[in-house]
């Protein structure tokens, strides 16, 4: 029998992924047939009209209630680039503790063998490296199309893989829940609003056929819009249009191709009205030090 150590809910506090005490996650569906197996300590299930629920039984310790192990998918989401925030939660900072464990276990013989964010290591280097090399193609496709360093592209891939990597599994059981928000999706964890922007304003479309038009692209969904973004090319392809938007828009106050750190600081920010004396954040800084002799190494 395992324990479960996490859960995340919707906005009305239903439970939605569960996590086990070896980080192994389940849907409602799955984690409920676990239960009724026996699988869980301290869980039993409960049938009301015909609709079945997890509750926690009477004897278990405080700290292990259901409703004290709980989270939702937002404050999820805001880990990607808070997350000194999130783990003032308890429940989350147990469940990142047992990721860091195993993480640090499963690298233990490897020097230098994971990225470090913000002073947490977050993923293995090789996990990285293994993805980037993947879409080595359409990251050059994407070079060629929107003009920009593939490196610095590639750089940055590797920081949004980095930071999204302990959530990549809770994500794939979350995502049919959270179509419709404004989610950061794929290698470049692109949104479904930033996408849309750059397509309204002309720098990437994903499926002119469809989007044919100003009017259709404005009436297009998130849900729409994510059915592109989840797929590689299409993320990449954005990720690039994001960052010759970027150029484009600060063009006349400052050159931002000699300024790399800075496209790698206002990637992942919300859009920033443009000056002459913009300044890099630690992200940026990591990007550009770090990351871009990486994505050198591996794109070779």
């Amino acid at each position: 029998m395992v324990k479960i150590i996490l859960i995340v809910t919707d906005t009305k506090r239903k439970s939605l992924v569960f996590v086990d005490e070896n980080l192994k996650i389940y849907s409602l569906d799955e984690a409920i047939k676990s239960a009724q197996n026996g699988l869980f300590k301290n869980v039993y299930t409960v049938n009301r009209s015909g609709n079945f629920y997890l509750r926690s039984v009477q004897s278990a310790p405080a700290t292990e209630k259901l409703d004290r192990i709980s989270i939702s998918p937002y404050q999820l989401f805001y880990s990607l680039s808070d997350l000194n925030k999130i783990l003032s939660i308890s429940a989350f900072k147990n469940y990142w503790q047992r990721y860091q464990q195993n993480l640090l276990q499963e690298q233990r013989e490897a020097k230098d063998a994971c990225i470090i964010i913000d002073g947490y290591p977050r993923v293995a280097k090789v996990d990285v490296m293994y993805k980037l090399k993947a879409n080595k193609e359409i990251i050059f496709e994407a070079m060629k199309k929107f003009d920009v360093d593939p490196y610095l592209l590639g750089a940055i891939l590797i920081d949004e893989i980095a930071r999204f990597g302990f959530f990549e599994e809770l994500a794939d059981k979350l995502f049919v829940y959270v179509i419709g928000k404004n989610t950061s999706v794929g290698i470049g964890q692109v949104t479904t609003d930033t996408a849309k922007g750059l397509m309204a304003t002309g720098y990437y479309n994903p499926d002119p056929k469809i989007f044919s038009s100003k009017e259709k692209i404005k009436k297009a969904t998130r849900r729409q819009i994510y059915e592109y973004i989840k797929e590689p090319r299409h993320n990449i392809f954005f990720a690039a249009a994001r960052i010759r938007g970027l150029i484009d828009k600060w063009k006349k106050f400052v050159d931002l191709d000699k300024k790399p750190e800075i496209i790698a600081t206002l990637y992942s920010l919300k859009n920033k009205d443009p000056h002459d004396n913009p300044q890099p954040n630690g992200r940026g800084l990591q990007i550009v030090n770090e990351f871009y002799k990486l994505a050198q190494d591996w794109l070779k």
